[in-house]
């Protein structure tokens, strides 16, 4: 936090110049939002001023905006939201190019580009038949509905999600279930209905692109929690938890993107403890969860849902086409949620939301997850032992799920590395796009999937010769 010069002008008083003098180091981005400012007195013996002269300066700055008060803890900086405002939302042209812009000019350059770096399993890795069952199943008994659906999506599904949510240990109800159109609008959903632009939030650092490009569109500040082995790194989480104050964690725990990491049993029951201690709402994404071995307990079933949102999707197991994805959550936050999905884009398509349902009671759902998972391991050992022979550094080796994160031995930045590939039409997903703010990174986002094609791994070998050659 930078020092004031506080000088009153002609026609100021010294309270006037107190508030002119934090306020702009507030909008210069000096004194950072969440960052806890000097007591009274402190300030008041600093600054050679009185106690009562600083009180209500202070005052001042509460009713505009700038400050937040904690009784009992002292002042903080907050967010004024005004045009003139550093914290407003981003443009979409200043936001970093993400995944999903890559992948559109690869599909412009060439329909054969291998995929090496996206989201998403091959067409092939899903059941069709079964997809093709489903629809014939609604059209033969004439449940092709095309109105309007429920606003909380279709009641059956709700419910039958809420009894497999209740044997995975989280305790809810099929009304605070709301379906959504895939996870990422729920974590959208989330973001815009429970909190405010301008507020702190808390993402995996590295973590999952499009939401962070989203948080910062909406106007949030965001601060990247370091991601270990275990996932987040519990000591660096705290003291962003102390110095920043953060609203919100979103977090992907288990067999994360980018790196694969799933969190131990015991940095979860840390998760909880700093949550519960820095009141912090956490925003659980668990789209690969299905993905993991044996009964991993998530956090929304650690914490009882009191205090996590708990969002997941059918786009990893089921077909990404569908867009069916929904949010758990506790009974006080639903109708904000249910506000903001009518207001942001009325109802979900009940026709796919029946498509999911009739494709889980027809039974194949289990054995679809667990040929993805068999197929997934093998595809995860695969791709480590052949980065490995080239000597990449691994982040992890998971035991499951699409990602895989590693570095080459030989420093180069990333995304040059990638604009390499991509003229040989082999998309790969850069670092840089899973930090919070796009900062420069050697790692790389492999999904193991598509990394069994020959071609890539051609370039990579290539590659490391070029490194090779250049360093003799």
């Amino acid at each position: 936090m930078t020092s004031l010069s506080i000088s009153p002008q002609a026609g100021q008083t010294l309270v006037d110049a107190i508030v002119s003098a934090i306020s702009q180091a507030i909008d210069a981005g000096h004194w950072r939002p969440g960052t806890r400012i000097p007591s009274i007195r402190r300030f008041a013996t600093e600054n050679g001023v009185s106690p009562f002269t600083v009180v209500e300066a202070y005052d001042r700055l509460l009713s505009q905006g700038y400050l937040r008060s904690r009784p009992g803890s002292g002042f903080y900086v907050e967010v004024r939201q005004r045009a003139s405002s550093l914290r407003q939302a981003a443009r979409l042209e200043d936001l970093p190019i993400d995944e999903h812009w890559l992948l559109r000019n690869v599909y412009e350059h060439s329909e054969q580009a291998l995929q090496a770096g996206c989201g998403w399993l091959p067409p092939a890795w899903y059941d069709i038949e079964a997809q093709q069952k489903a629809l014939r199943a609604l059209a033969r008994h004439g449940d092709m509905n095309l109105r309007y659906g429920d606003p909380k999506g279709y009641p059956v599904l709700r419910r039958q999600l809420a009894q497999q949510l209740a044997e995975k240990g989280v305790p809810v109800q099929g009304d605070d279930i709301l379906l959504t159109q895939g996870a990422s609008k729920a974590l959208d959903m989330v973001a815009c209905a429970l909190l405010r632009p301008g507020d702190t939030i808390l993402v995996d650092d590295p973590g999952y692109c499009n939401l962070m490009s989203c948080l910062a569109f909406r106007g949030f500040n965001l601060i990247g929690v370091p991601w270990t082995e275990q996932g987040p790194d519990i000591p660096a989480l705290q003291a962003l938890l102390e110095t920043h104050r953060p609203r919100a964690f979103f977090t992907n725990p288990w067999l994360q993107n980018p790196t694969g990491v799933s969190y131990s049993v015991q940095t979860a029951h840390q998760v909880l403890k700093l949550a519960e201690q820095y009141d912090l709402l956490l925003v659980e994404d668990n789209v690969s969860g299905d993905f993991t071995h044996g009964r991993q307990p998530t956090l929304a079933a650690l914490d009882g849902l009191r205090r996590v949102i708990y969002i997941d999707s059918f786009s990893k197991t089921l077909s990404p086409g569908l867009r069916v994805g929904f949010i758990a959550c506790p009974a006080e936050s639903v109708e904000k949620l249910l506000r903001y999905k009518m207001m942001s884009g009325l109802t979900t398509p009940e026709l796919n939301e029946r498509v999911v349902l009739e494709m889980l009671n027809e039974g194949r759902y289990r054995r679809q997850v667990e040929k993805l998972r068999s197929r997934l391991a093998e595809a995860q050992f695969l791709a480590a032992e052949s980065l490995h022979a080239l000597g990449w550094e691994l982040f992890t080796r998971p035991a499951n799920g699409l990602f895989l994160c590693a570095r080459p031995p030989h420093t180069i930045d990333s995304m040059q590395l990638a604009e390499q590939a991509l003229k040989q039409d082999i998309l790969l997903a850069p670092g840089h796009l899973f930090r919070p703010y796009g900062e420069a990174s050697h790692w790389l986002r492999f999904n193991v999937a598509y990394c069994q094609d020959e071609r890539l791994w051609r370039f990579l070998q290539d590659h490391a010769s070029a490194s090779t050659a250049q360093q003799c």
